[in-house]
């Protein structure tokens, strides 16, 4: 599958950035704020620890939504990490971080 999905990927995290972290930066999130996620099967969004996100291992996400609509809530500051548990999607920059002041 080589390179091909590799750019599927990546093509992917674009459209994942152009739908969330513009208001993403645009944005100080507080404890209650909300981000949408919006994406398309096989990708997820999965919430991880630092770790996790690190190494962009999903097996044990706190949350792995494969719905291709999701809104996590902000509940305390800190730093919150999103991964695509999707084979290869994170290793190809499908990730981010939100950080809550």
């Amino acid at each position: 599958m080589g390179g091909g999905c590799t750019s599927k990927a990546a093509l992917m995290f674009l459209v994942l950035s152009m739908a969330v972290l513009p208001s993403t930066l645009a944005t100080n999130y507080v404890v209650g704020d909300s981000a949408d996620f919006e994406f398309t099967s096989p990708h997820t969004v999965a919430v991880v620890d630092q770790s996790a996100y690190l190494t962009c291992d999903a097996s044990h996400p706190i949350v792995n939504d494969v719905s291709g609509s999701f809104t996590f809530t902000v509940t305390a500051t800190g730093v919150y990490s999103f991964i695509s548990a999707w084979e290869g999607d994170c290793n190809a920059g499908l990730s981010m971080q939100l950080v809550v002041a």
